[in-house]
C-alpha cells in the first residue's frame, strides 16, 4: 500500500557505513569518527525488517543532523539528541498525512506499523509527536 523508505540506500547515498556486530545491550548505535558517520547494528539476534528499519532510521537521524553525545554528556542534552533522531525517523517513515489518513480509516497502531514497515512503538510515538506539534 505505502512505499517504505529504504534507509540502507539513504545511508549509502550519504556515505554512512553500516556495520553489524554483537551489540545486544543497545541493538544499534551510531558514531562519528574522523568526520564520517558509522552505524552499528546488533547481529546477536534476528530482527524483523520493521525493527531493522526503525533502528537504522533512528541512527541515521543522529548521523544526518549531527546529534552525537558521549557518556559524559548531561542527561538532558543526550535525551534531546535521542528525541531529534526519533523525529528525523518519524517524519520520513510515518508522514503525518499518511498516519492520520490511516487512523481515520479505522486502522489500529499494529496495522499501521505493518503497512508502513515500522514498529508499533514508533507509530504511537509519531501519533503523540504530531498531536503535540500540529504544525
Amino acid at each position: 500500500m505505502v512505499k517504505t523508505n529504504d534507509f540502507r540506500a539513504i545511508a549509502e547515498s550519504n556515505g554512512v557505513e553500516i556495520v553489524t556486530f554483537h551489540l545486544p545491550a543497545v541493538d544499534s548505535m551510531s558514531a562519528e569518527v574522523g568526520g564520517r558517520c558509522y552505524i552499528g547494528m546488533d547481529n546477536s539476534r534476528p530482527m524483523t525488517h520493521a525493527e531493522e528499519q526503525a533502528r537504522l532510521g533512528h541512527e541515521l537521524g543522529h548521523c544526518l543532523y549531527g546529534g552525537f553525545y558521549t557518556h559524559g554528556t548531561p542527561y538532558d542534552v543526550a535525551e534531546r539528541h535521542e528525541v531529534r533522531a526519533d523525529r528525523w525517523y518519524i517524519k520520513r517513515a510515518i508522514p503525518r498525512p499518511t498516519l492520520f489518513r490511516l487512523l481515520r480509516q479505522g486502522y489500529d497502531a499494529w496495522e499501521i506499523a505493518e503497512l508502513l514497515d515500522t514498529t508499533e512503538e514508533y507509530v504511537r510515538r509519531a501519533y503523540y509527536y504530531y498531536r503535540e506539534n500540529p504544525k
